[in-house]
């Protein structure tokens, strides 16, 4: 294997697994959409093994573009 086709791979497989992390959020940001400020907060907050995937990080920025502090948010 030579060195273009070790850069290409690599390449693509950081490619690979930077739209599938996109494709999470846009999918967690599809969901949280319509919730209201208590269910994000409630989401924000819940324990790291409860949480579904990116939903924590999603609601804690929707609640920041909402006007809430990062100690707000933390209660």
């Amino acid at each position: 294997m030579s060195i273009w086709d070790t850069i290409y791979k690599t390449g693509k497989d950081i490619l690979s697994g930077a739209i599938e992390q996109t494709s999470e959020v846009t999918e967690a940001h599809k969901r949280l959409k319509g919730k209201s400020d208590k269910e994000l907060l409630d989401i924000a907050n819940q324990s790291a093994w409860k949480s579904e995937g990116k939903d924590q990080v999603v609601a804690k920025n929707m609640l920041r573009k909402r006007g809430y502090t990062d100690s707000q948010i933390k209660r």
